[in-house]
């Protein structure tokens, strides 16, 4: 449906060859004309924007331009209208159309002009509003408008599609009950660090700075200022984890020198914070770096002791840190687009961390039931595989599309907000008797014009046939409909690929084991993962192009975090025999006072068994395994006995692994350096070190032996003399 809009009602200015007629548009030329010249048409105002029964003039005005190489010349403007709409139905077919069949009725035309190649016209059109209403007076009322151009010599030329809304007097005493709307507002964005202190890009700063194109975060906190208790916030963790990062010195891929710390990011943070402390304030989390949760139910990332989306919905524990509130609708799930599966919903509400009660859907995914021709309420319920009931509230897709196209070229707010005031009063005229419930919720992605985002809390909230309420009155028992069905989304819209996600469960496993080597559990490093995971990077090629490229720079950071615990070099040493003992040294390179990190480290070789490892029994083994703990900014040197097995044959190169893990036996990395043989003798081995330069000597094991014997003798001889 969303490909389908976006061709229907693009951007609002367009060219007129190559763009359909739309609500603040320049549509093509209508049916039967013929395309001479390049013309655009850019709504400028309606006023009013909702007409009353004591309004007399209805204006409207469009900017006409020539972008063709040719004069035109003889050109007429005319305001056209149509019959009142009777079904949101029509209102698409309206948006879509290329013909004036809708609009038959001329209410103003201009005086003929000529246009130069590249020059402009304003042209105010104005008539009797009377003339409009009169056709349905006394009821609540939606009519569809348009600005035509044509000349002489061709005929029409474009045009653009606007409407306009009639309100009686007191809408109410006409026994309209008004649609109670509630909002949903995502403060969301792409991930913007690879590591907890690695930022992929600084585009974050433009978004929490005011003023410009790019201050999509501002903006969109600044219009709450308009905001009452209708509105209910959706928040990422991840980005108010990314912000208070951006509060100190930050380091930022391919950028030599720190970036200081951000005093728009403290201010948008404390902004933020203040708001949600406010009485009239309503929040809730996504999983942390707002995960695709379908995905990874998908592909098995959801399940286990290192379930990616569990330590998603654990990681909310950051955002809720730093608001310093908890969540109005802690139970609530967001998945991306509002479409899931039956998979999905019985995973988030299996209970523990996920234990989700409440799932917020598309429209089209909680559609309206056979035979019902209204716009039913927005909340119903969907079953898990066990027959368990959940609440399931339907945000409107069609006003998602409206509201969340361009908003910010020339004519796009007003031509999009007269097709919300459009829709949200047809939605009541349906059933003016019946009252029901409403949820608008922009896309995650969301970068409107500030002024139309201000005006959809504010005025537009407030008109005649709205009621703003909260979230959870529409979700309430009372308000919940059976007259909207669940129907599951098919398979090829999971769109971050198997391919992709392997990547992703690959840094999530390591990450995981790596959390375990602390005493107390560093989950941190999973949140690259999670970055890698989240709602941002769906969507078509280019993007997914763009989610290749930042999961390659975080698999990169993931890894260079994930070496602070590591083999490191030493020195080499010569020695002849079959027998000797491999030095090997592994860091903790945290800083000092962090604490320490507690490993398993098993050294092997491969293929297995070319050199073994005695034990305290002389029993030679295949591998050599120990645990050890490591302070921060320490390192541990391991002295291990090794010999080639009884009978081998002489070995030019011998490949050492060396396994570090938690002690659950969880891998972290692992390494191998080769361990090439000199021709001292026929069993002697002289062992260097490739690229790693990992430290490895030989001495004999007789030596070696009789060396402890005499250290434990010396040690029962101290402890006898204390």
């Amino acid at each position: 449906m969303k490909a389908r809009f976006t061709a229907a009602l693009g951007a609002l200015v367009l060219l007129f060859a190559a763009a359909p007629f739309l609500p603040g548009a320049a549509p093509a030329a209508f049916a039967g004309s013929q395309r001479q010249d390049t013309l655009t048409v850019v709504l400028e105002g309606v006023k009013p924007s909702i007409l009353v029964a004591k309004t007399k003039k209805l204006t409207v005005q469009a900017k006409i331009t020539n972008r063709g190489a040719r004069p035109l010349t003889g050109l007429g403007a005319q305001l056209q209208y149509g019959d009142a709409f009777t079904t949101r139905g029509q209102l698409d077919q309206f948006s879509r159309s290329q013909t004036e069949e809708s609009v038959p009725h001329v209410l103003d035309p201009s005086d003929p002009f000529d246009l130069a190649p590249g020059a402009s016209k304003t042209v105010k059109l104005s008539g009797d509003a009377a003339n409009v209403f009169a056709r349905r007076s006394g009821s609540l009322s939606v009519y569809p408008l348009a600005v035509t151009v044509s000349s002489a010599a061709t005929g029409r030329l474009g045009g653009v599609h606007t409407y306009v809304n009639y309100v009686p007097k007191d809408v109410r005493k006409t026994g309209v009950q008004p649609t109670r709307v509630s909002f949903v507002w995502p403060l969301i964005d792409a991930p913007h660090r690879t590591t907890e202190n690695r930022f992929y890009d600084d585009e974050l700063a433009a978004s929490l700075a005011p003023g410009g194109e790019k201050s999509r975060l501002n903006d969109l906190l600044s219009a709450l200022g308009s905001a009452d208790k209708s509105v209910t916030l959706a928040i990422d963790p991840g980005l108010l984890g990314d912000v208070e990062a951006m509060q100190k010195a930050y380091r930022v891929r391919g950028q030599e020198e720190e970036k200081p710390g951000s005093k728009d990011a403290s201010a948008w943070l404390q902004k933020l914070k203040a708001y949600v402390k406010s009485p009239k304030s309503a929040f809730f989390l996504t999983p942390y770096g707002d995960v695709d949760t379908v995905a990874l139910v998908n592909k098995r990332l959801a399940n286990g002791q290192s379930s990616l989306l569990k330590a998603a919905y654990a990681d909310k524990k950051v955002g809720l840190d730093l608001l310093e509130k908890s969540e109005t609708y802690p139970p609530l799930a967001w998945t991306n687009g509002g479409t899931i599966n039956q998979k999905t919903i019985d995973r988030l509400s299996a209970g523990g961390k996920l234990g989700s009660s409440y799932f917020l859907l598309s429209s089209s995914q909680l559609m309206a039931a056979n035979g019902i021709t209204y716009t039913p309420s927005a909340a119903a319920t969907v079953e898990t595989s066990k027959g368990r009931q959940k609440t399931a509230i339907a945000f409107d897709d069609t006003i998602q599309q409206i509201i969340s196209a361009d908003t910010r070229s020339p004519g796009a707010a007003l031509g999009a907000r007269q097709r919300y005031l459009a829709e949200t009063a047809m939605i009541t005229a349906e059933a003016p008797s019946e009252s029901r419930t409403l949820v608008v919720s922009p896309d995650r992605r969301w970068n409107p014009d500030p002024e139309f985002a201000r005006s959809l809390l504010a005025e537009d909230a407030r008109s005649g046939w709205l009621k703003p309420v909260p979230l959870g009155e529409v979700a309430a028992a009372k308000n919940r409909t059976a007259d909207r069905t669940f129907v599951t989304y098919p398979d090829e819209d999971r769109e971050l690929t198997a391919h992709y996600l392997e990547g992703v469960k690959s840094m999530n496993k390591t990450a995981y084991a790596f959390s375990k080597i602390f005493p107390e559990p560093d989950t941190s490093l999973q949140r690259t993962a999670m970055r890698t995971a989240s709602n941002y990077w769906r969507g078509n090629s280019r993007r997914q192009n763009a989610a290749y490229a930042f999961q390659g720079e975080a698999e990169k950071d993931h890894q260079a975090a994930v070496n602070r615990v590591s083999l490191v070099e030493g020195t080499e040493k010569q020695l002849a025999g079959s027998s000797g003992v491999l030095r090997f040294t592994i860091a903790n390179e945290f800083p000092e006072g962090s604490g320490p990190v507690d490993v398993v480290i098993e050294i092997s070789t491969y293929p297995a068994g070319r050199l073994v490892f005695p034990d305290e029994n002389e029993e030679d083994l295949e591998s050599y395994v120990l645990e050890r703990r490591i302070e921060g900014n320490q390192k541990d040197t391991l002295l291990v006995p090794v010999k080639l097995p009884t009978g081998s044959s002489f070995t030019n190169e011998i490949e050492v692994v060396v396994k570090i893990s938690n002690r659950e036996r969880g891998e972290i990395n692992s390494q191998s350096v080769f361990v090439k043989t000199t021709g001292i003798s026929s069993i002697g081995v002289f062992i260097t070190v490739g690229a790693l330069g990992v430290l490895v000597v030989g001495v004999g094991f007789r030596g070696m032996r009789a060396r402890r014997r005499r250290k434990e003798e010396e040690a029962q001889h101290d402890g006898a003399a204390v």
